[in-house]
């Protein structure tokens, strides 16, 4: 089957029809499909999904640090690779000892060592080498905050080529570069399906873009229709991510084969066609499926919102595991969301886990510290 880009509205049916074709592959256990996935929830959450639809065996779901980790044992090249801990530490060691003026006054802050390995990590996600940063830095006339980044990031990534050693970021680097090295690696891989991005960063479209014409069974699924123009604000990212695609992999988009997934309720299908659109459009009333808030903050937002559930809970007679609260970012809704529960009397279970310094024991750990090192920076 060659490869394929289809795209589907939201909850269209795109994971539903992936799914189906991973178990129709890996039936005969010779076959062992590999889903790429954006994060570790989506991965538990496709191999649910995979569960609830039957199951199959050999079906390899993870996301692209997994790819990356399977393209480099088959080209067997070696590295050592750095956890976030370590990064950090390594950053802050460089930032130490690196000379500075911009900068002097955040040396010890922990805040600018995160900042900094953020901006390495972007870079590297965008596949910008240090000497192109450098040169870019220095056709905007060398300014200090920015030269002197430059600077932390060249030795930086010296470091790690010294002593063989890679950071997330980097083992997609890596990757890419051993398959433009070894152009037998993935020929004998039977499918790769992508799934549930919007946006793909320079450096995964050139893995993709190497293993495109080498596995069985290449599919990417969007959302979105063919033949239809993102509107102003809306799918706006996919559009780009489906237009990039076309242009890096030559792949032309068409709709769900088969599509027999779930389909939205009405409402809200109506609402993703007209939200945020320019032109006049036939209003249609929302009845339950949607109830739009307006809250004065953060606060309010989390307030309203959970206080609903509980009413949904109460009056409707659904269980606390049946309901959710989503936020696309939700660190700056956490706090709100763990004091509002207590109120109400809701346990809740912050699926992407609470940050290392709310913990008790490493409170504790960092109160006696701080006793003994007074002046360090914990």
């Amino acid at each position: 089957m060659p490869s394929a880009l289809y795209l589907a509205p939201a909850a269209g049916g795109k994971t539903a029809y992936l799914v189906t074709r991973a178990r129709a592959l890996a039936q005969g256990l010779r076959v062992t499909p590999r889903i790429v996935v954006p994060t570790q929830l989506q991965a538990r959450a496709w191999k649910q999904r995979l569960a609830e639809a039957g199951g199959a065996m050999g079906v390899r779901v993870g996301t692209f640090d997994t790819l990356y980790r399977d393209i480099l044992d088959a080209t067997g090249e070696t590295i050592i690779h750095l956890s976030e801990p370590v990064q950090y530490r390594l950053l802050r060691t460089i930032i130490a000892n690196t000379d500075l003026s911009h900068y002097a006054s955040l040396r010890a802050m922990p805040g600018f060592v995160q900042a900094v390995q953020t901006l390495i990590q972007e870079l590297k996600a965008g596949g910008i080498e240090p000497e192109a940063f450098a040169t870019a830095v220095a056709s905007m006339g060398n300014e200090p905050r920015l030269a002197e980044l430059a600077r932390l990031y060249f030795v930086y990534q010296n470091q790690l080529q010294a002593h063989n050693w890679a950071d997330s970021s980097g083992t997609g680097w890596l990757a890419a570069e051993s398959l433009a090295r070894h152009h037998a690696v993935g020929r004998d891989w039977p499918a790769l399906f992508v799934d549930g991005f919007d946006d793909l960063t320079t450096v995964q479209q050139r893995v993709l873009q190497e293993l495109a014409p080498r596995v069985g069974e290449f599919i990417i699924t969007l959302t979105g229709a063919p033949g239809v123009q993102a509107r102003e604000l809306v799918h706006k990212r996919f559009s780009r991510t489906q237009q990039s695609l076309e242009n890096d992999l030559g792949l032309h988009p068409k709709p769900l084969p088969n599509n027999t997934g779930p389909t939205q309720a009405p409402e809200l299908a109506h609402l993703a066609s007209t939200f945020l659109a320019n032109a006049e459009t036939v209003s249609l009333p929302a009845g339950k499926a949607l109830t739009l808030i307006a809250a004065a903050d953060r606060e309010g937002e989390v307030r309203a919102a959970l206080r609903w559930l509980k009413q949904r809970c109460v009056h409707d007679g659904l269980r606390l595991g049946e309901v959710a609260l989503l936020a696309r970012n939700c660190t700056p809704y956490r706090p709100f969301i763990l004091q509002i529960a207590a109120e109400f009397g809701m346990p809740v279970h912050v699926v992407a886990g609470l940050p290392l310094r709310q913990n008790p024991a490493v409170t504790a750990l960092l109160d006696l510290l701080r006793l003994i090192l007074p002046e360090a920076p914990l």
